[in-house]
Protein backbone atom coordinates (compact mmCIF):
# COMPACT_ATOMS: atom_id res chain seq x y z
CA UNK A 1 0.00 0.00 0.00
CA UNK A 2 1.25 3.77 -1.04
CA UNK A 3 2.21 5.91 1.95
CA UNK A 4 -0.20 8.48 2.69
CA UNK A 5 1.68 12.13 0.70
CA UNK A 6 2.01 14.48 3.82
CA UNK A 7 0.58 18.17 2.09
CA UNK A 8 0.86 21.44 4.62
CA UNK A 9 -3.38 21.34 4.77
CA UNK A 10 -2.93 17.71 6.28
CA UNK A 11 0.43 18.92 8.53
CA UNK A 12 -1.21 21.73 9.91
CA UNK A 13 -4.80 19.43 10.57
CA UNK A 14 -3.00 17.17 12.37
CA UNK A 15 -0.96 19.97 14.33
CA UNK A 16 -4.50 21.61 15.22
CA UNK A 17 -5.93 18.20 16.05
CA UNK A 18 -2.69 17.43 19.13
CA UNK A 19 -2.91 21.55 19.97
CA UNK A 20 -6.63 21.09 21.03
CA UNK A 21 -6.59 17.34 22.21
CA UNK A 22 -3.49 19.15 24.46
CA UNK A 23 -5.57 22.21 25.29
CA UNK A 24 -8.64 19.96 26.68
CA UNK A 25 -6.18 17.64 28.59
CA UNK A 26 -4.24 20.76 30.48
CA UNK A 27 -8.17 22.19 31.10
CA UNK A 28 -9.23 18.63 32.48
CA UNK A 29 -5.78 17.93 34.51
CA UNK A 30 -6.42 21.84 36.10
CA UNK A 31 -9.85 20.86 37.24
CA UNK A 32 -9.06 17.55 38.65
CA UNK A 33 -5.95 19.58 40.77
CA UNK A 34 -8.60 21.81 41.64
CA UNK A 35 -11.11 19.30 42.76
CA UNK A 36 -8.21 17.08 44.70
CA UNK A 37 -7.58 19.87 46.71
CA UNK A 38 -10.72 21.34 47.58
CA UNK A 39 -11.03 17.28 48.56
CA UNK A 40 -8.10 17.02 50.83
CA UNK A 41 -8.96 20.53 52.67
CA UNK A 42 -10.40 20.30 56.08
CA UNK A 43 -13.78 21.41 57.04
CA UNK A 44 -12.38 24.46 58.72
CA UNK A 45 -10.03 25.16 56.34
CA UNK A 46 -12.92 25.49 53.76
CA UNK A 47 -14.94 27.41 56.02
CA UNK A 48 -11.86 29.89 56.75
CA UNK A 49 -11.37 30.09 52.83
CA UNK A 50 -14.71 30.94 52.27
CA UNK A 51 -14.39 33.84 55.09
CA UNK A 52 -11.84 35.70 53.08
CA UNK A 53 -12.94 35.23 49.95
CA UNK A 54 -16.35 37.04 51.45
CA UNK A 55 -13.96 39.56 53.08
CA UNK A 56 -12.46 40.01 49.79
CA UNK A 57 -15.38 40.45 48.14
CA UNK A 58 -16.48 44.15 50.14
CA UNK A 59 -12.59 44.87 49.37
CA UNK A 60 -12.38 44.13 45.46
CA UNK A 61 -16.18 44.63 44.62
CA UNK A 62 -17.03 48.13 45.94
CA UNK A 63 -13.59 49.87 46.55
CA UNK A 64 -15.34 52.96 47.47
CA UNK A 65 -17.27 52.22 50.21
CA UNK A 66 -14.51 49.35 51.72
CA UNK A 67 -12.27 53.03 51.71
CA UNK A 68 -14.85 54.93 53.45
CA UNK A 69 -15.20 52.07 55.86
CA UNK A 70 -11.12 51.26 56.14
CA UNK A 71 -10.99 55.07 57.04
CA UNK A 72 -13.11 54.15 60.38
CA UNK A 73 -11.27 51.28 61.47
CA UNK A 74 -7.71 50.84 63.36
CA UNK A 75 -6.17 53.34 64.72
CA UNK A 76 -8.56 55.42 63.05
CA UNK A 77 -11.74 54.12 65.38
CA UNK A 78 -13.24 56.67 66.93
CA UNK A 79 -13.17 54.08 69.61
CA UNK A 80 -9.40 54.44 70.21
CA UNK A 81 -9.68 58.08 70.47
CA UNK A 82 -12.59 58.19 73.31
CA UNK A 83 -10.41 55.86 75.31
CA UNK A 84 -7.13 57.78 74.97
CA UNK A 85 -9.41 61.22 75.78
CA UNK A 86 -10.74 59.30 79.12
CA UNK A 87 -6.96 58.38 80.34
CA UNK A 88 -5.74 61.63 79.92
CA UNK A 89 -8.75 63.45 81.77
CA UNK A 90 -8.10 60.61 84.24
CA UNK A 91 -5.05 61.31 84.81
CA UNK A 92 -5.46 64.78 84.97
CA UNK A 93 -7.99 64.94 87.52
CA UNK A 94 -6.08 61.91 89.57
CA UNK A 95 -3.39 64.51 89.45
CA UNK A 96 -5.67 67.64 90.34
CA UNK A 97 -7.18 64.81 93.56
CA UNK A 98 -3.98 64.65 95.10
CA UNK A 99 -2.98 68.07 94.91
CA UNK A 100 -6.14 68.76 96.48
CA UNK A 101 -6.39 65.53 99.20
CA UNK A 102 -6.85 66.55 102.69
CA UNK A 103 -6.12 63.19 104.04
CA UNK A 104 -3.04 60.64 103.30
CA UNK A 105 -5.57 57.95 101.94
CA UNK A 106 -7.06 60.31 99.79
CA UNK A 107 -3.70 61.33 98.56
CA UNK A 108 -3.02 57.40 98.19
CA UNK A 109 -5.84 56.71 96.52
CA UNK A 110 -5.19 59.68 93.72
CA UNK A 111 -1.88 58.53 93.56
CA UNK A 112 -3.14 55.08 93.11
CA UNK A 113 -5.04 55.74 90.01
CA UNK A 114 -3.00 58.05 88.90
CA UNK A 115 -0.21 55.60 87.98
CA UNK A 116 -2.80 53.02 86.90
CA UNK A 117 -3.92 55.50 84.28
CA UNK A 118 -0.74 55.84 83.27
CA UNK A 119 0.27 53.07 82.99
CA UNK A 120 -3.06 52.36 80.58
CA UNK A 121 -2.24 55.40 78.48
CA UNK A 122 1.73 53.91 78.00
CA UNK A 123 0.44 50.90 77.15
CA UNK A 124 -2.59 52.37 74.90
CA UNK A 125 0.62 54.39 73.62
CA UNK A 126 2.43 50.65 72.40
CA UNK A 127 -0.78 49.28 70.85
CA UNK A 128 -1.14 52.05 68.75
CA UNK A 129 1.79 51.15 67.18
CA UNK A 130 1.99 47.72 66.83
CA UNK A 131 -1.49 48.48 65.43
CA UNK A 132 -0.34 49.81 62.54
CA UNK A 133 2.23 47.00 61.83
CA UNK A 134 -0.85 44.84 62.36
CA UNK A 135 -3.14 46.45 60.04
CA UNK A 136 -0.11 46.75 57.07
CA UNK A 137 0.76 43.36 57.49
CA UNK A 138 -3.30 41.78 57.94
CA UNK A 139 -3.90 44.33 54.40
CA UNK A 140 -1.15 42.73 52.59
CA UNK A 141 -1.00 39.19 53.70
CA UNK A 142 -4.51 38.70 54.18
CA UNK A 143 -5.54 39.86 50.47
CA UNK A 144 -2.70 38.46 48.46
CA UNK A 145 -1.47 42.13 47.94
CA UNK A 146 2.06 44.04 47.41
CA UNK A 147 3.57 40.58 45.49
CA UNK A 148 2.35 38.32 48.81
CA UNK A 149 1.47 35.04 48.10
CA UNK A 150 -2.37 34.00 48.23
CA UNK A 151 -3.50 33.06 51.84
CA UNK A 152 -4.20 29.08 52.38
CA UNK A 153 -1.54 28.43 49.68
CA UNK A 154 2.38 27.25 50.14
CA UNK A 155 4.30 30.65 51.35
CA UNK A 156 0.76 32.53 51.83
CA UNK A 157 -0.60 33.59 54.96
CA UNK A 158 -1.95 31.04 57.08
CA UNK A 159 -5.83 30.07 57.79
CA UNK A 160 -6.18 27.74 60.35
CA UNK A 161 -4.38 26.86 63.23
CA UNK A 162 -4.71 27.83 67.10
CA UNK A 163 -6.65 31.30 67.22
CA UNK A 164 -5.96 32.57 63.64
CA UNK A 165 -9.52 31.45 61.87
CA UNK A 166 -10.82 34.12 64.47
CA UNK A 167 -8.53 36.75 64.92
CA UNK A 168 -8.72 36.94 60.92
CA UNK A 169 -12.67 37.69 61.71
CA UNK A 170 -11.42 40.70 64.22
CA UNK A 171 -9.03 41.77 61.87
CA UNK A 172 -12.08 42.09 59.68
CA UNK A 173 -14.04 43.60 61.68
CA UNK A 174 -11.11 46.39 62.76
CA UNK A 175 -10.28 46.80 59.43
CA UNK A 176 -13.80 47.96 58.57
CA UNK A 177 -14.64 45.02 55.69
CA UNK A 178 -16.75 42.89 57.76
CA UNK A 179 -20.05 44.54 57.69
CA UNK A 180 -22.20 47.53 58.93
CA UNK A 181 -22.51 45.48 62.02
CA UNK A 182 -19.15 44.86 62.80
CA UNK A 183 -17.80 46.92 66.05
CA UNK A 184 -14.28 46.50 67.40
CA UNK A 185 -14.50 48.50 70.92
CA UNK A 186 -11.35 49.68 73.05
CA UNK A 187 -11.72 49.71 76.99
CA UNK A 188 -9.62 49.24 80.09
CA UNK A 189 -9.95 45.65 81.73
CA UNK A 190 -10.27 45.04 85.43
CA UNK A 191 -6.88 44.58 85.57
CA UNK A 192 -6.38 48.16 84.24
CA UNK A 193 -4.39 46.43 81.09
CA UNK A 194 -6.39 47.95 77.43
CA UNK A 195 -8.91 45.28 75.62
CA UNK A 196 -10.37 44.92 72.60
CA UNK A 197 -14.31 43.84 71.90
CA UNK A 198 -15.37 42.40 68.48
CA UNK A 199 -19.05 42.10 67.93
CA UNK A 200 -20.94 41.74 64.23
CA UNK A 201 -22.51 39.15 62.40
CA UNK A 202 -18.99 37.61 61.04
CA UNK A 203 -18.66 36.20 64.50
CA UNK A 204 -21.96 34.00 64.60
CA UNK A 205 -23.03 35.88 67.40
CA UNK A 206 -20.30 35.63 69.72
CA UNK A 207 -18.24 38.26 71.81
CA UNK A 208 -14.64 38.08 71.03
CA UNK A 209 -13.21 39.77 74.38
CA UNK A 210 -9.03 39.79 74.23
CA UNK A 211 -6.06 41.82 75.82
CA UNK A 212 -5.30 44.43 73.11
CA UNK A 213 -1.36 44.18 72.87
CA UNK A 214 -0.87 40.20 72.78
CA UNK A 215 -4.11 39.80 70.65
CA UNK A 216 -2.61 42.87 67.98
CA UNK A 217 0.72 41.16 68.33
CA UNK A 218 -0.66 37.69 67.34
CA UNK A 219 1.05 36.02 64.18
CA UNK A 220 -0.72 33.59 62.20
CA UNK A 221 2.88 33.12 60.07
CA UNK A 222 3.32 31.38 56.48
CA UNK A 223 2.21 28.45 55.54
CA UNK A 224 5.48 26.16 54.32
CA UNK A 225 6.18 25.41 51.32
CA UNK A 226 6.49 21.82 51.63
CA UNK A 227 6.79 20.82 48.17
CA UNK A 228 9.61 23.43 47.61
CA UNK A 229 11.67 22.19 50.37
CA UNK A 230 11.04 18.65 49.17
CA UNK A 231 12.56 19.37 45.86
CA UNK A 232 15.28 21.23 47.09
CA UNK A 233 16.09 17.84 50.01
CA UNK A 234 16.01 15.37 46.96
CA UNK A 235 18.11 17.57 44.67
CA UNK A 236 21.24 17.30 47.40
CA UNK A 237 23.90 15.57 46.79
CA UNK A 238 22.89 12.09 47.85
CA UNK A 239 25.24 9.34 46.15
CA UNK A 240 28.07 9.30 43.33
CA UNK A 241 27.27 8.60 39.81
CA UNK A 242 29.25 6.30 37.47
CA UNK A 243 31.80 9.07 37.07
CA UNK A 244 32.53 9.64 40.20
CA UNK A 245 30.54 12.99 40.74
CA UNK A 246 27.84 13.72 43.35
CA UNK A 247 24.44 13.36 42.44
CA UNK A 248 21.01 14.05 44.19
CA UNK A 249 18.37 11.32 43.34
CA UNK A 250 16.43 14.55 40.83
CA UNK A 251 17.85 16.28 38.33
CA UNK A 252 16.83 20.43 38.15
CA UNK A 253 14.15 18.92 35.97
CA UNK A 254 12.47 16.78 38.61
CA UNK A 255 13.67 13.33 36.86
CA UNK A 256 16.28 10.87 38.61
CA UNK A 257 19.10 10.58 38.27
CA UNK A 258 20.40 7.62 37.05
CA UNK A 259 21.83 6.49 40.03
CA UNK A 260 18.58 6.08 40.97
CA UNK A 261 17.25 4.29 38.45
CA UNK A 262 17.84 0.18 37.40
CA UNK A 263 19.26 0.48 34.05
CA UNK A 264 19.23 -3.24 33.43
CA UNK A 265 15.48 -3.70 34.03
CA UNK A 266 13.79 -1.07 31.57
CA UNK A 267 11.18 -2.25 29.51
CA UNK A 268 8.87 -1.16 26.51
CA UNK A 269 5.26 -0.36 26.41
CA UNK A 270 3.30 -0.17 22.93
CA UNK A 271 0.51 2.12 22.79
CA UNK A 272 -3.15 1.58 22.14
CA UNK A 273 -3.14 1.66 17.93
CA UNK A 274 0.08 0.08 17.61
CA UNK A 275 2.25 3.09 16.57
CA UNK A 276 4.23 4.10 19.49
CA UNK A 277 6.22 2.72 21.92
CA UNK A 278 7.74 4.10 25.29
CA UNK A 279 10.80 3.05 27.47
CA UNK A 280 10.19 2.89 30.92
CA UNK A 281 12.88 2.11 33.66
CA UNK A 282 11.56 1.44 37.06
CA UNK A 283 13.04 3.48 40.31
CA UNK A 284 15.33 1.87 42.78
CA UNK A 285 13.03 2.96 45.23
CA UNK A 286 14.54 0.68 48.09
CA UNK A 287 18.07 3.11 47.39
CA UNK A 288 15.91 6.08 47.40
CA UNK A 289 13.97 5.14 50.78
CA UNK A 290 17.40 4.60 52.28
CA UNK A 291 18.65 8.35 51.11
CA UNK A 292 15.79 10.28 52.11
CA UNK A 293 14.42 8.61 55.50
CA UNK A 294 17.04 10.36 57.98
CA UNK A 295 16.74 13.41 56.42
CA UNK A 296 12.85 13.78 56.33
CA UNK A 297 13.04 12.66 59.87
CA UNK A 298 15.74 15.44 60.41
CA UNK A 299 12.95 18.22 58.80
CA UNK A 300 10.19 16.95 60.97
CA UNK A 301 12.10 16.78 64.31
CA UNK A 302 13.20 20.46 63.66
CA UNK A 303 9.78 21.72 63.19
CA UNK A 304 8.23 19.38 66.20
CA UNK A 305 10.83 21.43 68.11
CA UNK A 306 8.57 24.53 67.69
CA UNK A 307 4.78 24.23 68.45
CA UNK A 308 4.04 26.30 66.73
CA UNK A 309 5.71 25.97 63.46
CA UNK A 310 4.42 22.19 63.60
CA UNK A 311 1.10 23.14 64.52
CA UNK A 312 1.11 25.40 61.64
CA UNK A 313 2.01 22.47 59.18
CA UNK A 314 -0.41 19.61 60.55
CA UNK A 315 -3.47 22.11 59.74
CA UNK A 316 -2.37 23.65 56.25
CA UNK A 317 -0.40 21.46 55.00
CA UNK A 318 -1.70 17.71 56.20
CA UNK A 319 -5.31 19.66 56.66
CA UNK A 320 -5.93 18.49 60.31
CA UNK A 321 -9.18 19.71 61.40
CA UNK A 322 -7.95 19.91 64.99
CA UNK A 323 -4.70 21.28 66.34
CA UNK A 324 -1.79 19.13 67.69
CA UNK A 325 -2.40 17.88 71.56
CA UNK A 326 -0.09 20.10 73.27
CA UNK A 327 1.57 17.85 75.90
CA UNK A 328 5.39 17.50 77.08
CA UNK A 329 6.96 14.22 75.97
CA UNK A 330 9.81 12.57 77.06
CA UNK A 331 12.12 13.69 73.85
CA UNK A 332 11.39 17.26 75.79
CA UNK A 333 8.58 18.17 72.30
CA UNK A 334 5.84 20.19 72.97
CA UNK A 335 3.56 17.47 71.09
CA UNK A 336 1.55 14.32 71.61
CA UNK A 337 4.20 11.52 71.02
CA UNK A 338 1.27 9.81 69.26
CA UNK A 339 0.80 12.39 67.27
CA UNK A 340 4.59 12.95 66.83
CA UNK A 341 4.86 9.73 64.94
CA UNK A 342 2.34 10.51 62.88
CA UNK A 343 3.76 13.71 61.91
CA UNK A 344 6.87 12.36 61.26
CA UNK A 345 4.87 9.68 58.99
CA UNK A 346 2.79 12.55 56.72
CA UNK A 347 6.46 14.30 56.76
CA UNK A 348 8.06 11.18 54.66
CA UNK A 349 4.97 10.36 52.88
CA UNK A 350 4.69 14.03 51.64
CA UNK A 351 7.80 12.79 49.54
CA UNK A 352 6.01 10.46 47.43
CA UNK A 353 4.15 12.51 45.02
CA UNK A 354 7.85 13.87 43.31
CA UNK A 355 8.92 9.89 43.36
CA UNK A 356 7.22 7.97 40.53
CA UNK A 357 7.78 4.54 40.88
CA UNK A 358 9.63 4.66 36.55
CA UNK A 359 10.88 7.10 35.11
CA UNK A 360 9.87 7.66 31.24
CA UNK A 361 12.24 7.18 28.64
CA UNK A 362 12.41 7.36 24.47
CA UNK A 363 9.19 7.78 23.26
CA UNK A 364 9.69 6.49 19.57
CA UNK A 365 7.74 4.87 16.36
CA UNK A 366 7.14 1.42 16.01
CA UNK A 367 8.83 0.50 12.52
CA UNK A 368 6.81 -2.12 11.36
CA UNK A 369 8.90 -5.18 9.26
CA UNK A 370 8.32 -4.87 5.85
CA UNK A 371 7.11 -8.39 4.35
CA UNK A 372 10.10 -10.16 2.04
CA UNK A 373 8.73 -10.72 -1.80
CA UNK A 374 7.72 -14.17 -2.10
CA UNK A 375 10.99 -16.11 -4.39
CA UNK A 376 9.57 -18.60 -7.20
CA UNK A 377 11.43 -20.96 -8.15
CA UNK A 378 11.28 -22.09 -11.65
CA UNK A 379 11.91 -26.20 -12.60
CA UNK A 380 13.94 -26.08 -15.64
CA UNK A 381 14.49 -28.75 -17.71
CA UNK A 382 18.04 -29.69 -18.36
CA UNK A 383 18.61 -31.70 -21.83
CA UNK A 384 21.48 -34.08 -21.76
CA UNK A 385 23.11 -32.02 -24.65
CA UNK A 386 23.07 -28.72 -22.20
CA UNK A 387 24.63 -30.97 -19.54
CA UNK A 388 27.60 -31.87 -21.69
Amino acid sequence: MEAKQNTFTSVNKEANKIWAVAVDDLGLDTVKSINKNKASMSASQKEAATTQRNVAAKLFDDQEQALKNMKKGGINNPSLAKLGNDLIWGIYHADAAMTNAKTKKESNDASVASSSLNKSLQELYQIIEIGKDTDAMFMQEYFGLEDAKNPGQPGGMALVGSFTPLWCKTMAIRSGLAGNDAIEEYFVGEDGEIRLRYTGSILNGEVVDKPALTWLAYDPGVILDLKAENITMLQAPSTLNVDGEQVGIIDNSLQYNDAYLLLDQKYVEVSSDGKMQTEFIPANMAKIVNDTKARSAARANALLNDYQDANRVWRNNFNMEEDLKFAVAANGKNVDAGQQAEFQELMFSSLKELLPTVAVGKTTEVVQEQPKPEVIEEEVEITAEQFN
